[in-house]
């Protein structure tokens, strides 16, 4: 089969554009897989100077959306855990003409909330932190489980290693797994997993995970 997926962003490390990238193409092995971009970094400069998006820059990302799904995309994915609630509050709409839009961190989620009940959220951005335990508690209510969430923001950790991200889990009360609530972290998975113990989830997988089974659901 062929795809055309468009990748929203508003920043774009280029480690997270590789990442994203190549869990896509593992993916969707044996499909015929056409990635587009669109970007817009103001939308998270915004974010992060006022702590959520304004709705100026939400429009633009509305705006970003629309594009992609007036281009052919078959399907968009929401790379910016930042605006992730915004994504979800567009789904329907996005649903309703054929366009899954899928958010890379709620398949993440998800499995973290199936599997574990004390889920630590670590995020660089504390524009991303408030979203992404927000979805968290959102998805523990959606499957019935008892949970406890706590999150902590890695100051000054943006674009660093691993180091600040397992300093700031040993700030958290007895998690049994932690969430890495930008993708941009990813990198540093495997490294927090080792020196923390604990069964650590990054979002490029599991939203590539997501994306996938948003389109073959689609087909039906």
């Amino acid at each position: 089969m062929e795809y055309r997926i468009c990748l929203v962003y508003t920043g774009m490390p280029v480690n997270l554009v590789k990442r994203v990238e190549q869990e896509l193409n593992r993916r969707f092995d044996g499909d015929t897989l056409t990635l587009t971009t669109q970007s817009d970094p103001s939308i998270i400069a915004d974010a992060v100077k006022n702590g959520r998006p304004s709705k100026a820059a939400l429009t633009r990302l509305l705006g970003m959306y629309c594009r992609a799904a007036d281009a052919g995309a078959d399907a968009i994915l929401n790379v910016c855990s930042s605006v992730g609630d915004f994504a979800r509050l567009n789904q329907p709409s996005f649903r309703a003409i054929g366009v899954p839009l899928v958010r890379i961190d709620e398949r993440m989620a998800e499995e973290a909330v199936k599997a574990y009940t004390r889920i630590g959220v670590i995020a660089t951005l504390s524009s991303t932190l408030e979203p992404s335990l927000r979805l968290v508690k959102e998805k523990a209510e959606q499957l019935g489980r008892q949970v406890s969430i706590e999150g902590v923001l890695a100051e000054n950790a943006f674009g660093g290693g691993a180091d600040k991200l397992v300093e700031a889990a040993g700030k958290l009360e007895c998690p049994d797994c932690l969430i890495l609530a930008q993708g941009s972290m990813a990198d540093n998975e495997t490294e927090v997993a080792q020196r923390t113990g604990l069964k650590t989830f990054s979002s490029p997988y599991w939203g590539a995970l997501g994306l996938y089974e948003a389109v073959k659901a689609s087909e039906g």
